[in-house]
């Protein structure tokens, strides 16, 4: 009998065996019946009160600790001590161009200023938002018309809190108090009193490096009731604001990605008086996102917290940017020295966006001119650089036992479609996203019991916009090298869809050049099954690179050309600015009945398998 109470152990039923053995080896107790006597119930509740305390400081330990707390201000405040800011609301951003017609209008002014905050309105699946304009900007009158270009609108409202700096609080803190606030739209601007007409811009704090007692910035931190809150230096860090200044902060509060893809806007105010006004988009709408998420702050805390936000390898680029940009569905980043060709002295980065698939030339400057500047190392140049999507066309057949499902093969083939686009969904379009081969296998085969065995052939594709112009000169980089076999070499390795050259279809093809390893890219008609060289030379193939260049070609008119391949292996897997996605609109599926299955060893006169190749165009 233990003489000692464990106290280790969690398990009401458990703690409460633990009491009464310990009991039970008291001398006083010998006669008790435990179970059916009123010391039973008492035993309940001392096992629940110690369950209870056990559980709560269980948890209280978790909510010690970034990486199990689930507590959103636990979270926060963990982050704080790696000196990290959670991410708020970004609202979508556009830009456009607005123009002021005053033809008629008598005595109009030599300049016109936008104003912050001036009001535009936009419609999506009939659902009404509002957009404001973000920057203050001023255009000089030519002719009858004032041009504001490159006018940044973001959507949400326009908002405006005033605070008195108290100094008897210590740590006085100013509370925005809106929890979907856009913390990258706020402006905050200090006055000496309520009378005074000029103000101090501050600005937020980033970095210790040339700040003195009189440096006019703020702090900003998520408090535990997840509202964001500012905060001044102390007088040695960073300026301290005197007793009885106003502090006003300026923000817009939004609807987060509700809005993304805007590209139509209509001016709810007058600029100046004026009301004659069109607007010119220059980029939809994009980078809307909700506050950042827990897991994300546990992802990048840490990851901002090695970098001391400095950009010196690949890895700081990435964790930099995906802290402070967030229109970030996957990122890649890569030194120069891993290019191919090399190129040195520089950092690529590459991003696949949230909305759309390649960033705007206004993010893009955001990234290298805002977000990184004073960060990287001087001598390194960080460049943007679009993703290179290789898409991929699925041959899919499997067999399959009708005795055993009451679907039809038109039913197991949605089944087995669903899943491929599942797998896509959330295996591949992102920068490490491998299409592994005999996973793909594996979720077919598991998507209905009755589905015995599949096949999947995977072909590579690129699609290029073609111009009867002229000026079609592509350089295209696949996501693996291309399938070549020596005692093969006069047949094709590409293929194409058609396009017109003199009013006839024409496709590509290639062809070995003699006593080399690259591949002649050529033009073809087809003429009674024969073929009929049309242009003897629009390119080269590099195979073991995957690699295309094409040139001086024309087709009558303006066309989408697709240009397929088989890949060297089934397994594919993107490098540096590569992405990986199935076309599901080139998803070929073939069921068949397993004839085995059904009949047994007769079934096998009929049993076809699928070959190892079937046809690519």
């Amino acid at each position: 009998m233990p003489t000692n109470l464990n106290v280790t152990e969690l398990d009401f039923d458990q703690i409460k065996n633990n009491l009464k053995n310990y009991l039970k080896s008291q001398s006083e107790f010998n006669d008790y019946d435990f179970e059916g006597s009123g010391l039973s119930i008492l035993l309940d509740v001392l096992a629940y009160n110690t369950h209870y305390n056990a559980m709560a400081a269980h948890y209280s330990l978790n909510e010690a600790f970034l990486d199990s707390a689930q507590i959103r201000g636990n979270v926060v405040s963990r982050a704080k001590l790696l000196g990290y800011t959670p991410r708020s609301i970004l609202t979508p951003r556009a830009s456009v161009e607005i123009t002021v017609d005053i033809a008629g209008k008598p005595n109009p002014p030599s300049s016109l200023t936008l104003k912050t905050g001036t009001k535009l309105s936009t419609n999506i699946s009939g659902e009404e938002y509002q957009f404001v304009v973000l920057e203050e900007q001023t255009a000089i009158k030519v002719g009858n018309f004032y041009t504001f270009n490159d006018v940044p609108i973001g959507e949400g409202s326009w908002k405006t809190i005033k605070y008195r700096v108290d100094n008897d609080i210590e740590n006085q803190k100013f509370q925005i108090l809106d929890e979907d606030v856009d913390t990258s739209t706020m402006e905050v601007r200090v006055q000496s009193n309520e009378n005074s007409s000029s103000f101090v811009i501050y600005t937020p704090f980033e970095t210790l490096l040339n700040i003195n007692p009189s440096s006019t910035i703020y702090h900003l931190q998520e408090n535990a009731s997840g509202y964001y809150e500012v905060f001044f230096g102390d007088g040695i860090i960073g300026k301290k604001p005197s007793n009885d200044n106003i502090i006003t902060l300026n923000y817009v509060y939004s609807h987060a990605g509700e809005a993304n893809g805007a590209d139509s806007f209509t001016m709810n105010d007058n600029i100046g008086g004026y009301s004659e006004i069109s607007i010119k988009l220059l980029s939809p709408a994009s980078g809307g996102t909700i506050k950042e998420t827990l897991e994300s702050i546990r992802y990048n805390a840490p990851l901002s917290y090695t970098t001391q936000n400095r950009a010196v390898t690949a890895d700081d680029y990435r964790s930099i940017i995906q802290a402070q940009f967030t229109n970030i569905d996957s990122i890649s980043a890569w030194g120069g020295e891993n290019s191919d060709p090399p190129d040195y002295g520089k950092v690529f980065v590459s991003i696949k966006p949230l909305v759309a698939e390649v960033l705007t030339d206004v993010e893009k400057s955001q990234i290298t001119d805002v977000i990184l500047k004073g960060k990287n190392v001087v001598s390194i140049v960080p460049t943007i650089v679009d993703p290179n999507y290789t898409y991929l066309k699925l041959y899919v057949a499997f067999k399959y036992n009708p005795n055993i499902t009451d679907r039809s093969s038109v039913e197991l083939s949605s089944v087995v479609r669903d899943s491929i686009s599942d797998y896509d969904y959330n295996n591949l379009n992102r920068f490490d996203g491998v299409f592994r081969h005999s996973e793909l296998l594996k979720v077919i085969d598991n998507s209905d019991p009755a589905i015995l065995n599949s096949t999947v052939i995977p072909y590579m594709y690129k699609s290029i916009s073609a111009k009867a112009a002229g000026g079609n000169d592509f350089d295209l980089t696949y996501a693996a090298p291309f399938y070549y076999s020596p005692g093969q070499s006069t047949d094709n390795i590409l293929y194409s869809t058609a396009f017109k050259i003199n009013g006839e279809d024409c496709y590509f093809a290639d062809a070995p050049i003699r006593d080399m390893e690259e591949r002649k890219i050529f033009i073809y008609k087809e003429i009674k099954g024969k073929r009929i060289m049309v242009l003897p030379n629009v390119g080269i193939m590099d195979v073991e690179r995957g690699r295309l260049r094409l040139h001086t070609f024309r087709p009558d008119v303006d066309v989408e050309i697709q240009i397929g391949v088989t890949p060297n292996s089934l397994d594919l897997a993107p490098k540096r600015d590569q992405l990986i996605s199935i076309d599901a609109l080139q998803v070929d599926i073939n069921p068949a009945i397993d004839t085995i299955a059904v009949a047994g060893s007769s079934g096998t006169v009929d049993y076809e398998t699928t070959p190892r190749f079937t046809r690519n165009s």
